[in-house]
């Protein structure tokens, strides 16, 4: 009887440990997983999601440059193929470019060949464009378990998640925006925003907030690269991360 009742409830011990880690953007069970960056120094990373997609991503890009602000995109592969005059467009303004799967589906749950296949496709695409240096990477919606962990560690891989999180994908409420990054920014955030998906009109506006109270702050933005350089953390396998243009 005991063992009747103690199996059903160590099965759902483990689905919800395994939930919880799947939605962990601090803890992964190997390799390298940073939220963000030990440091005194005021400085933050701004990263953007989902893209590149017509028409937001060109709106980013110029909030951006009337800021003088370099920040790091974390683009999807089948987006990049459909749009990659607007791709490159993001690269030749100095911003860093990164991998964000092929499909933007959730690795997990996947076999090996599958989270292998999304990775390497969008590498391709990178590279393709001129991106040079260490690629980083980022999980849809920044979820892992076990296969996706462990074939970033095979590649020496960082898996680069956020600590500093708008939401925008779940709302475009200005002050809830703003709210949410303000209240979680500190030295050494990464800042997760959106410029995929559907059309984000909040984001452009909390976005411009958020840049503009962090700068009265004294913080500077740079791009994910810059800020493990700054925490001491080195690109892999002797790579050179690219230099901001």
């Amino acid at each position: 009887m005991r063992w009747a009742v103690g199996t059903p409830l160590v099965v759902l011990g483990v689905l919800v440990g395994l939930w919880l880690l799947s939605r962990s953007w601090t803890f992964q069970l190997m390799g390298e997983l940073y939220p963000r960056v030990e440091t005194s120094e005021k400085v933050v990373a701004l990263t953007f999601d989902d893209g590149p997609r017509p028409g937001q991503t060109e709106a980013v890009l110029e909030l951006l440059k009337r800021h003088g602000v370099k920040a790091s995109f974390f683009m999807v592969g089948r987006n990049i193929e459909r749009h990659r005059e607007l791709a490159a467009r993001v690269l030749a303004e100095g911003h860093q470019v990164g991998n964000h799967s092929y499909s933007h589906h959730r690795l997990i749950f996947k076999s090996p060949s599958y989270v292998r296949e999304e990775i390497d496709k969008t590498d391709a695409l990178l590279r393709g464009l001129g991106v040079e240096g260490e690629l980083l990477f980022r999980a849809p919606y920044g979820k892992k378990l076990l296969v996706l962990p462990w074939l970033l560690k095979q590649g020496g891989r960082k898996h680069i998640t956020f600590d500093a999180v708008s939401r925008d994908d779940e709302t475009q409420d200005v002050e809830l925006l703003t709210s949410r990054v303000m209240d979680a920014v500190k030295p050494g955030s990464i800042i997760l925003f959106h410029d995929g998906g559907q059309d984000k009109p909040g984001t452009l506006k909390a976005v411009d907030i958020v840049i503009g109270r962090l700068c009265e702050q004294g913080y500077r933005f740079v791009t994910v690269s810059e800020l493990l350089k700054l925490g001491g953390i080195e690109p892999a396998n002797g790579s050179t991360a690219s230099p901001a243009q």
